[in-house]
């Protein structure tokens, strides 16, 4: 691999006693065996983030923002050396001498090299700020602790940020389109929208988890350069300047992790925000960014994404949104919190370019099974949308699904809107709840549980309703709860072959033990 993740870190201290040094971390991409790129997060305590932050994009290029940064260390897996030292074989007699398990000492995971560098440039992607300004604007940056305020501006700020370092040089500020070029000559174009990604990370600044790897798939694309990925692998705090790579044996780089930890609305996003390197770099040198070529194959998952594109719809009523699924004939199913408030405010539907009003034909009463409403609106509106596909049999313990709805989109260009599609597995199965791991959050409240069928469809399993929320507040995306269609599809059914508004009200289902096992407080967060 031309590329390798590393970790970057430096000791910092803002009143200079050796009692308070603390040491700051974040991953990086090490290329061409001199070069780091890493994300600016790792300068939150310093001034210079300060500086950074009032430049609003500007270039920092004067020497007083580089001569007082401190030293950095690049800690990497150590690589084994084909010409042996002299020591080596003595070294590795007494090692084995005192030994008293089985444990491999010669494993890679014990072998470490640490190297010291400079930051020789500092920059902020104009791409990635935009970003900021046009879909994260309501965002809270990193953790809810301390002044959450300070501490979200300033990651806003520093989200936009690259660094690079050098291991071989005192120069600052020299050089600094040569290495960006080489990097550029590595990176590929970035992925598709349900493509499969690789992260390389170390989060927390703890060596045990250097360059620990996850994965997961494209959850949706922002832009149309890309200016963002946002992706379903896991990644904590530190992780941030990890390389990201695409599927498949070679393990082509395609991005850098922006983000790992956010709030909105109150709720933790479990998607990792990543930076498209060929943009970003690109936006730098001022070239045009890396094209797919026109031989390479579309992803498996396309076809499948385009049947979901023309399912899924936005629902909003008011400052309330959610997901919609087409059923036919302009009827489309969504739960009852997303219009909660139809009787004085308008309801809309967006897809593909396209929007449109409805009106409420059914909603269930307010906190009992099943949260669940039917919308029609005009069919001439929805010629290009697709009626889903319901499922016969049963969601099965442990199998794979995929989750649709829309918890991020731009006001200024529904145009381009898609939902967000996250994968996982069902966890638990009943007959009136399906839990499943996919990353679910506001905006998904409506929004399908897809199964893959094994000739390369989809079927829909169950409607997404809330999310597990504690009663200290927290919110937990990956653990969420759906009404499985067979419990109420075939009272919709029978709506839509009798036209009989009354035959929804059965949909509202009373019994007891349904009614408990849907009220799970504290444990419930309608999203």
């Amino acid at each position: 691999m031309a590329v390798e993740g590393v970790m970057v870190s430096y000791n910092y201290s803002d009143g200079g006693e050796h009692a308070n040094i603390l040491t700051v971390s974040a991953s990086g991409i090490k290329f061409s065996n001199r070069w780091v790129l890493t994300h600016g997060s790792i300068l939150s305590p310093l001034k210079q983030a300060r500086v950074l932050q009032k430049s609003r994009g500007k270039p920092i290029l004067n020497d007083e923002f580089y001569k007082d940064l401190p030293e950095i260390h690049v800690t990497c897996e150590k690589k084994h050396s084909k010409v042996p030292a002299v020591y080596e074989g003595v070294e590795k007699l007494s090692r084995e001498r005192n030994l008293d398990n089985d444990a491999d000492f010669e494993h890679i995971s014990y072998q470490i090299s640490v190297l010291t560098g400079r930051i020789c440039h500092v920059w902020q992607c104009p791409i990635l700020d935009r970003c900021v300004d046009d879909i994260l604007y309501s965002w809270t940056i990193g953790h809810r602790d301390g002044d959450v305020d300070t501490q979200s501006q300033l990651g806003k700020a520093l989200l936009s940020v690259f660094v690079l370092v050098d291991l071989e040089s005192e120069d600052r500020g020299l050089k600094t389109l040569r290495p960006l070029s080489e990097l550029l000559d590595l990176v590929k174009p970035a992925p598709e929208r349900g493509a499969s990604v690789e992260v390389h990370s170390t989060p927390f600044g703890c060596e045990v988890f250097l360059n620990g790897v996850t994965r997961g798939s494209v959850c949706g694309v922002v832009g149309k350069k890309p200016s963002l990925l946002l992706t379903d692998a896991a990644t904590a705090l530190g992780s941030e300047g990890g390389p990201v790579f695409s599927e498949g044996p070679t393990k082509e780089l395609i991005g850098a992790v922006v983000c790992s930890v956010a709030w909105w609305r109150g709720e933790w996003v479990g998607l990792t925000l990543v930076a498209p390197l060929g943009s970003v770099l690109s936006a730098k040198l001022r070239v045009a960014p890396p094209s797919i070529p026109r031989s390479q194959p579309t992803h498996p998952h396309t076809r499948i994404l385009g049947h979901v594109d023309a399912t899924v719809a936005l629902v909003r009523c008011g400052a309330a949104w959610g997901a919609g699924l087409y059923l036919g004939g302009g009827l489309f199913l969504t739960c009852a919190h997303v219009v909660n408030n139809y009787a004085s405010t308008k309801v809309s539907l967006y897809c593909a370019g396209i929007r449109g009003a409805a009106i409420v034909r059914y909603k269930s009463a307010a906190d009992r099974a099943y949260d669940l409403a039917l919308l029609y609106s005009n069919p001439e509106y929805w010629p290009h949308l697709q009626p889903a596909s319901i499922a016969t049999q049963s969601a099965v313990k442990g199998e794979p699904v995929l989750a649709a709805g829309y918890p991020y989109f731009n006001e200024q260009n529904l145009e381009d809107l898609r939902p967000t599609v996250t994968t996982g597995h069902v966890n638990n199965v009943s007959p009136s709840m399906l839990q499943t791991s996919c990353c679910v959050q506001s905006g998904f409240s409506g929004g399908p549980i897809f199964r893959l069928t094994s000739d390369s469809k989809i079927e829909v399993l169950a409607i997404v309703v809330s999310n597990a929320k504690t009663h200290t507040g927290a919110c937990y995306p990956y653990i969420n709860m759906a009404v499985p269609v067979r419990a109420f599809m075939h009272f919709i059914q029978d709506f839509i072959q009798n036209k009989d508004v009354s035959k929804l009200s059965s949909i509202e289902n009373n019994r007891d033990m349904i009614q408990s096992q849907w009220r799970l407080l504290p444990y419930r967060s309608k999203i």
